[in-house]
């Protein structure tokens, strides 16, 4: 790694990196509030009389503690998609931008192999969702633990911001490897990003209906089972792991492509 270039990439992605994260915590600290019997039964009605959209956005079961309400309100979709914008965004600054505006030259010139200028890249993209799950795991625990004392696990609620946390190294993979291996600048920076949205589209359109339940066995979502992972089911466990690898494994896979890659610059 080469941290003039870590720290310098570091400091131009903090800015979305902060919007997602301030967004994300104002959801997650609404969700937590949400938390009321009273409040639950209003849901449980409206999810009655809309079961195919509250199951599309992963929301079908209100769940009976606090764990599970945050799980079934803010991890079916919210802090699914939210991320997955994040990594779009700095997958692009990282790699896309600097070969469509031939900053790429530059840093091709320095005295340093292409994996180790890209894991200077790479580095910079996973810091900041590192960043966003310690942000929103420290908001969590304190804002359930002023609202609701006693009633979060704590070493439940970071097993499910782990497995969470895979989940954004499969997608952050997944826009990497486009962006390093695409020639296309159009394609490098939106191939990853449409695929990963598909996965999420075919996984809430597993929840309209019995008759497409199926969809959501042929998606990487169907890997992350974050209250499985709390309760410490070991499929639930493998999968997250298997998110986590596969992840390593496409930043891997990109960044080897990337060094053999022929830039007109």
């Amino acid at each position: 790694m080469i941290l003039p270039l870590f720290r310098r990439e570091l400091r131009s992605c903090l800015l979305p990196t902060a919007i997602i994260t301030v967004v994300v915590v104002l959801y997650a600290g609404v969700i937590i509030g949400m938390y009321d019997p009273e409040l639950g039964e209003s849901l449980a009605l409206m999810r009655d009389a809309m079961p195919e959209l509250f199951a599309a956005f992963g929301m079908a079961d209100q769940g009976t503690t606090l764990l599970e309400f945050v799980v079934n309100y803010l991890y079916g979709f919210l802090l699914v998609a939210l991320p997955l914008v994040l990594v779009a965004v700095l997958a692009s600054r990282l790699v896309v931008r600097h070969i469509e505006r031939g900053s790429i030259s530059y840093l091709l010139a320095q005295p340093v192999g292409r994996p180790r200028l890209m894991l200077s890249q790479a580095g910079a993209l996973v810091f900041c969702l590192v960043l966003l799950v310690l942000v929103l795991t420290m908001f969590e625990l304190l804002a359930a633990h002023i609202m609701f004392p006693g009633e979060l696990a704590s070493s439940d609620l970071v097993a499910v911001n782990a497995a969470t946390f895979c989940l954004w190294l499969f997608f952050s993979g997944v826009c990497w490897a486009g962006a390093c291996a695409l020639p296309s600048v159009s394609a490098a920076r939106w191939a990853g990003v449409a695929l990963c949205t598909l996965f999420v589209l075919v996984q809430m359109l597993s929840g309209i209906g019995d008759e497409l339940s199926w969809l959501g066995d042929i998606t990487p979502l169907a890997l992350f089972d974050p209250l499985g992972v709390a309760s410490g089911d070991a499929s639930a466990l493998a999968g997250a792991v298997a998110l986590g690898i596969s992840g390593m494994a496409l930043f891997v896979l990109g960044t080897a492509v990337f060094a053999q890659r022929d830039l007109s610059v």
